[in-house]
C-alpha cells in the first residue's frame, strides 16, 4: 500500500498534493473581469499551482477520486486565490485544526476540527482561515457527470492501448 504523509513533502510551505489520479478531467473554473467563468489555468500564477504538479508515480493511483490534498492555511489565509467553481466535480472538505470560515454559494459557514464540508458541484466555495493558528484542510475531489464521463473515456482508452 502506497503511504503518503504531507509533512514529507509539503507544496509552497503550505499544501501538499497526497494522491492524484493519472487522468486529470476536472476543471477549475473562475470569474474574469466581465464575470464570466474560465479555466483558471488560462490566467498566469505567481507560483506552481498545485493542479499542475504531479504526484509521485507510487501516488498516482487514484481510480474515481481526482485527488486528495492536505492545505495549512496561516492566520489570516485563504485556500485560494479566489472563489472558485469545479462544475463536473463534488468536494469533501474535511478540517483537521484550527478555525476558519466556508463560503459555499455566498452562504458563509463557520468551521472547526471534525467538520466535513460537502461542496456540490457547480457550487462557488473558499475556505479562509479566520482563527490564530494555521487552519488544516483535507480536499477530496470526485469527478461528476461530464467529468465522470471524461474519466471512464480516458480509463477505456488507456486500457485499449
Amino acid at each position: 500500500m502506497p503511504l503518503a504523509n504531507w509533512t514529507t513533502q509539503v507544496y509552497g510551505a503550505i499544501q501538499s498534493l497526497l494522491y492524484n489520479n493519472p487522468h486529470r478531467v476536472i476543471s477549475y473554473k473562475v470569474r474574469d473581469e466581465q464575470g464570466q467563468w474560465r479555466d483558471r489555468s488560462e490566467f498566469p500564477a505567481p507560483v506552481r499551482r498545485l493542479f499542475e504538479t504531479e504526484a509521485s508515480p507510487e501516488r498516482t493511483c487514484l481510480q474515481t477520486i481526482q485527488f486528495v490534498h492536505h492545505m495549512l492555511v496561516p492566520p489570516g489565509g485563504r485556500h485560494v486565490a479566489e472563489l472558485h467553481v469545479h462544475p463536473d466535480a463534488e468536494e469533501l472538505v474535511v478540517i483537521t485544526q484550527g478555525n476558519g470560515t466556508a463560503t459555499i454559494d455566498a452562504e458563509r459557514h463557520d468551521v472547526a476540527p471534525g467538520d466535513v464540508l460537502y461542496i456540490p458541484p457547480g457550487a462557488e466555495h473558499e475556505v479562509s482561515n479566520t482563527g490564530e493558528e494555521c487552519l488544516g484542510v483535507l480536499f477530496i475531489n470526485v469527478p461528476t457527470g461530464a467529468g465522470l464521463e471524461t474519466l471512464i473515456a480516458a480509463q477505456r482508452d488507456q486500457r485499449s492501448q
